[in-house]
Order: C-alpha cells, then sequence, then structure tokens
C-alpha cells in the first residue's frame, strides 16, 4: 500500500495527482507547490507522508490511514488501496498454489506420457505380429493340443486292450495309423506355440512385457494423479486472506490542519524565542553595567 507500485496505480486510476492538487488548498501542503521538485520520487516521497500503513504486531492488524484536501478522496483512495492489496494477494495465492502443483503435474505428465509410448509400442507390436492378444489367440491351439493328446491316450489305450486281447484283430493297424495321424497333428500344433521366432511364445513373451511395462506405467499414473490431488488441497489450506475488520470510513470532520495546536506551538515557540532573548539582552547589560 505505500510501495511505488501503489503510488502509481492510484495515479493511473485514480487521479491521485489531482487528489494532491486541489484548487483552493493550502499552498504549503498540496502538490506540487514551490519547495518540491516534479519528478516521480519526489511525488512519492509526499505519498509517503499522507498514506500510513501500520502494523500491530500484538493483534497481527494493518491500519490505514489515507490524508487528503477532500473526506470523499481520502475514502476512495483508501477503497482503491484495499482492493489492489486484495488483487495482489490473490495472486500470491495463485503463484504460490501453482508452484506447491506444478512438481507434481509435471510428474503426472511424465508419467502419462511414458504411458502413451508404451501404449503406442504395443500397437506398433500388433501390427508387427498381426494379433491383438497373441496369449488369448493361442488358447485355442493350446486346447486343440490338449484334445488331440486326450484322444491320442484314449487311443493307446485302446490300441494296448486289443494287442493284450486279440493280437490279430484287424483293428490295431487302424489304431497305429490313428495314432500317428495323432502324433503329426500334435507335432504340428506345437510347431506353432513353441520351436522358433515365429511361434506363439516368442510373441506371447514380448507381448506380456510390454502390458507389463503398462501395468506399471497405470500405477505410477494413478499414484501421480493422488498426489497431484494432495498437492491441490495442500495448496488450498496454505491460502492468504485480506480481511477487511472494519471498511474505509468516510471522515465526520478535517483532522488536518490542527488549527489550535499549531498556534499553540507557534506561541510558545516565539515566547521562549521571546525569554530568551529578553535574558540574553539583561545579561548583556548587567556586564557593560559592571
Amino acid at each position: 500500500m505505500t510501495s511505488r507500485d501503489a503510488a502509481q496505480l492510484l495515479l493511473r486510476t485514480q487521479d491521485l495527482a489531482r487528489v494532491f492538487d486541489r484548487p483552493g488548498t493550502d499552498a504549503l501542503a498540496r502538490y506540487p507547490n514551490f519547495y518540491s521538485g516534479l519528478t516521480f520520487e519526489h511525488f512519492y516521497s509526499y505519498y509517503q507522508r499522507h498514506v500510513k500503513a501500520e502494523l500491530d504486531t500484538t493483534t497481527g492488524l494493518s491500519t490505514l490511514r489515507v490524508r487528503t484536501f477532500r473526506a470523499d478522496d481520502s475514502q476512495r483512495i483508501a477503497k482503491a488501496l484495499i482492493a489492489a492489496a486484495e488483487q495482489l494477494v490473490n495472486e500470491m495465492n495463485e503463484r504460490q498454489r501453482e508452484n506447491t502443483i506444478s512438481a507434481s503435474r509435471k510428474e503426472r505428465d511424465l508419467a502419462i506420457e511414458r504411458l502413451r509410448g508404451v501404449n503406442s509400442q504395443i500397437d506398433s507390436y500388433r501390427n508387427d505380429i498381426a494379433m491383438l492378444d497373441p496369449q488369448r489367440q493361442s488358447q485355442p491351439l493350446l486346447t486343440d493340443i490338449a484334445g488331440l493328446e486326450t484322444m491320442k491316450m484314449a487311443t493307446r489305450v485302446q490300441l494296448e486292450q486289443l494287442q493284450h486281447s486279440t493280437p490279430d484283430s484287424p483293428l490295431i493297424p487302424v489304431l497305429k495309423r490313428r495314432m500317428a495321424a495323432f502324433d503329426q497333428e500334435i507335432t504340428h500344433s506345437s510347431s506353432r506355440v513353441t520351436g522358433g521366432k515365429n511361434t506363439f511364445v516368442p510373441k506371447i513373451s514380448g507381448y506380456e512385457d510390454l502390458v507389463f511395462q503398462r501395468q506399471l506405467l497405470e500405477r505410477e499414473v494413478s499414484a501421480a494423479d493422488a498426489a497431484l490431488d494432495a498437492a491441490r488441497i495442500q495448496a488450498d489450506r496454505q491460502q492468504l486472506y485480506l480481511e477487511e475488520v472494519t471498511k474505509p470510513n468516510r471522515p465526520d470532520y478535517a483532522a488536518y490542519p490542527r488549527t489550535f495546536a499549531n498556534i499553540a506551538i507557534v506561541f510558545a515557540t516565539m515566547l521562549a524565542l521571546y525569554l530568551m532573548g529578553a535574558l540574553l539582552v539583561a545579561g548583556a547589560r548587567e556586564h557593560k553595567s559592571v
């Protein structure tokens, strides 16, 4: 309120120069006057003598006093200063809030960016292997292999029973050919699951690795988002406020100039000078007569 910024703001928005240069006011008290300069520094020095903001360290309350040549001007300037101070406090709150949450927001944004990168890698990997989910798409093939193994086992049991009970049965060659067909089909199906870089195993391993990375990053994003919410709550708790205990009042009478006090001071000063002069003259005469 007593800074150069405040004085410049009032000059722009409240026509403060005209407030201190009202027609018909005291030529010695107004600004500009014959003994002061016309620079902003001179005006600011004058401004500091007429705008006072004092802090009571005991109660924590600040008192603003504005002294102008009109009561309406004093009230208007005081209201403008309080509004400007409140705006400054709000700006400080916003900067403090932004500083508090900016680090958390940055961490969350970085985690989201990494997650997007992994998702892009998963999309590229799916295009490369021409599969959406190799592990899920391998399940039917594994089910078929398991079914073939079951039928092969049943055929083996039947073959062993025939070889034991009726070694000359014409079904034995048929069952053997069926066993060979099962073996061939199982070998063919298994070769699609394991055995080379184009099988399901390396595709599943690469896909699961990317999915695992995505899961970790999803947890990181969730944790970063929770930390950002906590930072926002903490920032809101640290807000500063400017509370008006009493609003700027319009004076009922002029406090300055203090006519009687000034007259008394001048009278007392002149009387003291007169008495001092009289004592000096009396002393000089007494010394001369001796």
